[in-house]
């Protein structure tokens, strides 16, 4: 977690992710490149298109300097092309980077869901992703879109999820080195998906309980020795998402800690039809691992 790379359309919602800088220095940020892509291409040949680069290079400076004063190794970094395409490149030189976003892009939609910058990335990124969830507050009084946090404090309690795969094995493992000791409370989550357990009898539901009520306890009880953290764990059983979203509202989590490209419902691999209402839907940052190349489901 020493580099993140914030991404930035420069508007009042992505000026909402700077609120997050402590957090990154308690997680061991050092430092931390801000990249713009425009969305719109410039014609350096003509006035207009100098004056808007001129102006955009003055707001990134503004940026470094208040980061920089802030203790960070700061650099800026502009690029012209598809804005999704543009950032997963650029992550991809500095494969340990954490990518930052916001969860709305150009112009703040009035949805309360995921730009489509926002969703490419975390689709194509080989990178970690954190994804700062951004709430519309309606109109001001001269008719502008306002917005806020979600969740204002990232490390206050995290909430884990995992279906035991190999991936989640590795988002476990990812986030005891980088993430467990710095939070306030760790909650591991499993649902079991209640289309599958339907079609077994309860005496083999009762050891599929006990055999998952094990696994939580010995994740839980690592974490516990490993970092001395306030560790719990929920199985619980119906459908994923709205259990999810209900265990998320309960425990009032400030990140969702999920892999990508496992099984189950981390399955497919540009986002399946379960990971992507989760991570558009629950009010909780979400912090998505990828699936180390070359490394196998189980």
């Amino acid at each position: 977690m020493k580099r993140a790379i914030i991404a930035t359309d420069l508007s009042r919602a992505s000026e909402l992710l700077l609120h997050f800088l402590p957090d990154l220095k308690v997680l061991g940020t050092k430092q931390i490149t801000v990249l713009h892509v425009p969305v719109i291409s410039f014609s350096y040949t003509e006035y207009s298109g100098y004056s808007m680069m001129v102006h955009i290079e003055a707001r990134m400076l503004n940026l470094q300097k208040r980061l920089t004063v802030m203790g960070f190794e700061t650099d800026f970094v502009i690029r012209e092309g598809l804005p999704s395409q543009e950032i997963v490149d650029y992550a991809k030189k500095h494969p340990e980077a954490l990518i930052i976003i916001g969860s709305k892009g150009y112009g703040f939609a009035n949805r309360n869901l995921i730009g489509s910058t926002s969703l490419r990335v975390i689709q194509h990124s080989k990178n970690p992703v954190l994804l700062i969830k951004i709430k519309n507050l309606g109109k001001n009084d001269a008719g502008e879109n306002e917005c806020g946090l979600e969740q204002k404090n990232l490390l206050q309690h995290a909430l884990l999820l995992t279906d035991f795969s190999d991936n989640a094995n590795h988002t476990f493992d990812y986030y005891k080195v980088n993430i467990a000791d710095k939070c306030e409370q760790i909650t591991i989550l499993h649902v079991q998906d209640a289309v599958s357990l339907r079609h077994h009898d309860q005496k083999t539901i009762d050891n599929f309980n006990q055999i998952d009520a094990t696994r939580l306890e010995a994740m839980a009880q690592d974490l516990r020795l490993h970092n001395g953290t306030r560790v719990s764990w929920k199985l619980t059983h119906g459908s994923i998402v709205p259990e999810i979203m209900r265990e998320t509202k309960y425990c009032q989590a400030s990140v969702i800690i999920l892999g990508k490209h496992g099984r189950s419902y981390f399955s497919d691999i540009i986002l399946g039809s379960t990971i992507t209402p989760i991570i558009q839907l629950v009010e909780a940052n979400c912090l998505l691992i990828p699936m180390p190349d070359g490394t196998k489901n189980g």
